[in-house]
């Protein structure tokens, strides 16, 4: 399948970022949502991940704090959808 990476940095402002998911989604194209390098213990790519419903995220191993940070914030977003 095709898809489009997204990076929050890359796209511009949040809007601009779910103005373009949306484009990529009308035409047929999957999304994975990617951290950018050098990233941070920020965890709100998971947050966005989730809110335009990616079909992968790209995060890396968990080996490094900042990663782990988003593997956590996933798996609270998970237990508060489950709910």
């Amino acid at each position: 399948a095709n898809s489009v990476l997204v990076k929050m940095n890359q796209a511009g402002t949040l809007t601009e970022t779910f103005q373009a998911v949306a484009a990529a989604r009308s035409g047929g194209y999957q999304i994975v949502v990617s951290a950018r390098s050098g990233e941070t213990e920020d965890d709100t790519i998971a947050d966005l991940a989730v809110a335009t419903a990616a079909e992968h995220i790209k995060i890396g191993s968990v080996a490094r704090s900042e990663r782990l940070a988003k593997y956590n914030r996933l798996l609270r977003i998970w237990e508060d959808l489950r709910d």
